[in-house]
């Protein structure tokens, strides 16, 4: 895929939506949380959530079920996302 999203000038700017449709697209997700970087990111094994270069958690075999299974701090990316919590950086 390998093309970057709407940036605008550092920040990108998302809506729910869109990020269901990324999600859908199982296209690499590059975000920050808590001053953290994070990214989900495909694998040859299958699907990875990653925190500073090191996986956290399994790996999964669908990109949905990595993204409704993995938490942070208690809470999935999408929970964190509708609160403001996360700042996306990229989107491939």
């Amino acid at each position: 895929m390998g093309k970057w999203s709407e940036i605008l000038g550092d920040k990108m700017n998302e809506t729910y939506e869109q990020i269901i449709e990324f999600i859908w697209q199982q296209r690499e997700i590059e975000f920050v949380y808590k001053d953290k970087p994070y990214a989900f990111l495909s694998s040859k094994d299958g699907y990875i959530l990653v925190c500073e270069n090191k996986t956290q958690g399994p790996v999964f075999e669908k990109y949905d079920q990595m993204v409704n299974e993995s938490k942070i701090d208690g809470k999935t990316f999408l929970e964190h996302f509708k609160n403001g919590e996360i700042k996306l950086t990229a989107v491939m």
